[in-house]
């Protein structure tokens, strides 16, 4: 008895660690993908999305949202502050960047971008391409 009630219990979800992956193409422009869980510790989505930069502009609306469409929100605004501290951190896009597309996979949220500035030949031995896309 005391065996089957403790199998019945859930393991807490590990938290995913973020993706980034680079690609220099050929004519040196710098482009990225970045990723974060969509399973986020809730620390991390209470970010409001004026805080970030880089990106478009927050849009405001005061009509009312549903659970998901909030949740949604915070996970994109985790999304827009965790890419500001990797590039900060990598230094891989020093002037800004452009944003491609953001889109949610099954776990996850990614944001494609392009960097504001050409690869340099230090850009290109230090972000080497693992993969492609």
């Amino acid at each position: 008895m005391v065996l089957s009630a403790c199998a019945d219990k859930h393991r807490p979800e590990a938290k995913q660690s973020d993706i980034f992956v680079t690609n220099i193409k050929y004519t040196n422009d710098k482009v990225f993908n970045f990723s974060i869980g969509a399973n986020q510790e809730k620390g991390d989505r209470g970010k409001n999305m004026s805080q970030r930069g880089g990106g478009p502009p927050a849009k405001r609306n005061n009509s009312p949202k549903s659970d998901s469409h909030i949740a949604n929100k915070n996970l994109l605004d985790a999304l827009y502050s965790r890419l500001e501290l990797k590039l900060s951190e990598t230094g891989y896009c020093r002037e800004g960047y452009v944003e491609i597309d953001t889109y949610e996979s099954e776990n996850r949220f990614h944001l494609l971008g392009k960097c504001n500035e050409s690869a340099t030949p230090e850009d290109k031995s230090r972000f080497v391409n693992n993969f492609g896309y």
